[in-house]
């Protein structure tokens, strides 16, 4: 699982420097660092998951944690944002832009890492 999950956070922080390297050409450093925060949401949220999927599988675990995995996902979301737009001044478009390429790239690496471990539903 480890591995998986360095591969999965690989691919999400290439796509994140490719959209942060985009903005950084269009539109400066600051929207390439709105970028990168959006990026690193994204990993901290798949970070979560995972940590939360580890422990769920520990002996004697509760499926509470996996109740409240996504609320929690979605609070450091959603407080992530607030703070990057209205405490730090980072543009919203790049910081949007940043997130959401991760996010694909946390799909694009689920498929990628399905067919090398040979667990493909057929």
């Amino acid at each position: 699982m480890r591995k998986a999950l360095i591969s999965l956070l690989a691919i999400q922080a290439g796509i994140t420097l490719a959209v942060a390297a985009g903005f950084s050409v269009y539109q400066g450093l600051l929207a390439a660092a709105g970028a990168i925060y959006g990026g690193a949401i994204a990993l901290g949220v798949s970070g979560l998951l995972a940590w939360r999927l580890y422990r769920a599988a520990r002996p004697g675990a509760t499926p509470l944690g996996l109740m409240i995995g996504p609320m929690e996902r979605m609070v450091f979301v959603a407080v992530a944002f607030a703070l990057a737009i209205a405490g730090l001044g980072l543009p919203p478009l790049p910081l949007i832009a940043g997130f959401a390429g991760a996010e694909m790239g946390y799909f694009l690496a689920a498929g990628v890492l399905r067919g090398k471990t040979g667990t493909q539903g057929d």
